[in-house]
């Protein structure tokens, strides 16, 4: 989790790249599969993959990293307990980052991104491929649904991050509106896309604001396969992931497995790396 600093947000134009098959529903709004705050985007609609990833590269193997402390929950997104590291491999968001390129952001769950002219909202229609773990759809709800989770009972970082942020309501099957409230911030349409989403049938449940060692339910390349308390947590590559062969993730989260084991020292930490 990443915020984009807003303190220069003003200093940039906000443009969106549209896809060939999607044009603006009016003079003033655009509809693009990314948007970016420098100006152009490096990777046009029929992009293949990221220049920084290996789209053959070959799946397979364990990769073992390490964390210094502990953990005792896996619900990153409240304010209680300490959650493990890794855990953004197992939930999606709206939008993700291009490592190549400030400032911009393209589709994942989201197929498309909607902003007008004056930027007092913002729309994102969802991919109707996109799944949880399960095989369910993502759906509309379970974004609506997210946005009120992590505004009322997550972590309070939430709060202040989508304070501008109005109400989102569903405008069609697979189509989502966020208004935006108060002076106007160029930044909200790409805040909105870091916006994690998180299955509104699991954690009705399961009580989002409580800490947990289940694993939960998530939609990402990667399981979560076992872990011991406090001391190491598997993470397996998912199988037939629905986002496998979408431009941004073609070639990435290549290991079948990936193990991180916790240690109370960073020396210690070293000598286990050295053998």
């Amino acid at each position: 989790m990443r915020p984009i600093a807003t303190g220069i947000a003003v200093a940039f134009v906000l443009l969106f790249a549209a896809q060939p098959a999607a044009r603006a529903a009016s003079e003033d709004v655009t509809v693009g599969h990314a948007a970016s705050m420098f100006g152009d985007l490096k990777y046009g609609p029929g992009f293949t993959s990221f220049e920084y990833a290996n789209p053959d590269a070959p799946k397979g193997g364990e990769v073992r990293l390490h964390a210094i402390g502990t953990f005792d929950s896996l619900n990153p997104y409240i304010l209680k307990g300490v959650p493990a590291n890794g855990l953004g491999n197992v939930f999606e968001t709206l939008m993700v980052n291009s490592e190549d390129e400030p400032f911009s952001e393209y589709g994942l769950i989201a197929e498309t991104i909607e902003f007008p002219r004056d930027r007092s909202w913002v729309a994102f229609t969802l991919r109707p491929e996109a799944r949880w773990h399960d095989g369910t759809p993502i759906t509309v709800d379970d974004v609506l649904f997210s946005f009120e989770m992590l505004t009322t009972k997550g972590h309070p970082f939430y709060r202040a991050y989508y304070k501008n942020v109005a109400k989102p309501e569903a405008v069609g099957e697979r189509k989502v509106k966020f208004p935006f409230t108060g002076a106007v911030n160029r930044e909200l349409p790409l805040i909105v896309g870091q916006l994690p989403i998180i299955s509104k049938a699991y954690f009705t449940a399961n009580a989002f604001e409580k800490t947990t060692l289940e694993p939960p339910l998530g939609s990402g390349p990667y399981r979560i396969e076992s872990l011991e308390p406090g001391r190491s947590i598997t993470y397996r590559r998912v199988e037939n992931y629905w986002a496998e062969n979408l431009p941004v993730r073609r070639g990435l989260h290549n290991f079948d497995t990936i193990r991180i084991d916790y240690y109370r020292d960073p020396t210690v930490a070293l000598e286990a790396f050295k053998s």
